[in-house]
């Protein structure tokens, strides 16, 4: 299978998929990980940049894209982006893509899934996960069993020590959220996503 992940800023598909891109890492599917910037607003450009390498070496992501649009107006940057993405995944051709969810209430989240609305229009597969800021608007309709891996997430997510300081990083917090999702769908634990388009892929 081929995957990609697509996050507006280091970190955020490791919250919201971390689990489900180590299970795709894990099972041997061709990964693409692409960031669209480096996170300036939340920390140090180049310490948030050197985190996002070393997840990428620990998970042996070999297929990633990391751009430097910058933090908070990539709004301002709509089209570049979607053209961007464009190329990319018709390059990639992937059969599933993960991304921001259209509901998000951060501009850059929302713009993010915006463009890969566009962009990826022919994919069969687009979901969008979890991010902090969705508050009641997110409705998860597909579910994936990270029970296996969730302390592998947790550990990938310590990583990002320039961010250590942020409430949704803390422990408690993605235990609550992952196992609210798991309990949900009886299993331990459980990453939710909304379906933006699915067609089965044989």
């Amino acid at each position: 299978m081929r995957v990609m992940f697509i996050g507006a800023h280091p970190d955020d598909i490791e919250l919201g998929a971390g689990g489900t891109l180590l299970k795709h890492v894990r099972k041997g599917d061709q990964v693409l990980y692409v960031i669209l910037s480096k996170g300036e607003k939340g920390g140090e450009p180049k310490e948030r940049e050197k985190e996002v390498l070393e997840i990428i070496s620990y998970l042996g992501i070999k297929d990633y894209k990391l751009f430097s649009f910058h933090d908070t107006l990539l709004n301002t940057k709509f089209n570049e982006i979607k053209d961007e993405l464009e190329t990319i995944i018709k390059d990639f051709d992937p059969d599933r893509l993960y991304t921001h969810s259209l509901n998000d209430s951060h501009q850059d989240h929302r713009t993010v899934a915006e463009a890969v609305k566009i962009a990826g229009r022919r994919v069969p597969q687009v979901l969008s996960f979890w991010a902090p800021l969705l508050y009641n608007n997110f409705s998860p309709n597909y579910f994936i069993d990270i029970s296996d891996v969730f302390e592998e997430k947790l550990k990938v997510l310590e990583k990002y020590k320039s961010q250590g300081h942020r409430d949704y990083l803390k422990r408690e917090v993605i235990a609550g959220i992952n196992k609210y999702f798991g309990y949900i769908n009886n299993v331990d634990y459980a990453e939710g996503f909304e379906i933006i388009k699915y067609r089965e892929v044989f």
